[in-house]
């Protein structure tokens, strides 16, 4: 995967991607034992994002764009044993997450609620993590460097270039954060997380 992301423009490659990605979910809901392999695809990703963040379990955890499988918000509460607030704007979706929540008995632990980012309170959050697809784009972003606490960090999934930069679309991020740090996630291709903090 890594040499193929190498190769390849990932934004192009996004509307299929996102395609896939829900179709994937799809089975996997359908189909728990696919759980366990779906969650193992964002280990290593989350993994490399606590170490970014220095995440710890005294930290409070949004993860905006959460979807029907909320691997990230499972995976780093299981991980740093943080509380840990997902939110979609997809109510089925929301549904979906809560429910597999409960199977997981993970309830008290990881919280899924329907919500706008751009108006969700952000003052009680020492981290928020967005996820690549969220819509609106730069609005999201914005209005997050806006109303996040003056301490609080932003982990951001986004695609890179070939050598691993920020694109153009994503370069009005250096005009509303201080971005602190780029990692590559190598096993998903050109898929980036980017530190950012309070400019």
């Amino acid at each position: 995967m890594e040499k193929i992301g190498i190769k390849l423009d990932a934004h192009k490659l996004k509307k299929s991607t996102d395609f896939t990605f829900v179709f994937v979910e799809k089975i996997v809901l359908k189909f728990k034992k696919l759980l366990p392999p779906y969650l193992d695809f964002y280990n290593e990703m989350v993994k490399n994002e606590i170490a970014l963040a220095e995440i710890s379990r005294k930290d409070k955890i949004l993860h905006v764009g959460c979807g029907p499988i909320p691997v990230t918000a499972i995976l780093v509460s299981e991980k740093t044993s943080a509380k840990v607030t997902g939110i979609d704007r997809n109510r089925f979706s929301v549904k979906q997450a809560q429910r597999l929540l409960l199977e997981l008995k993970l309830s008290d632990k990881v919280r899924v609620e329907y919500a706008e980012a751009l108006q969700y309170p952000l003052g009680s959050f020492d981290l928020v993590i967005v996820s690549q697809g969220i819509k609106p784009y730069n609005e999201t972003l914005e209005y997050i460097s806006q109303y996040m606490r003056n301490d609080a960090r932003v982990i951001f999934r986004t695609s890179s270039s070939a050598r691993g930069e920020l694109v153009d679309k994503d370069l009005f991020l250096k005009n509303i954060f201080t971005v602190r740090k780029i990692v590559p996630q190598k096993r998903n291709g050109l898929l980036i997380s980017i530190l950012l903090s309070k400019k």
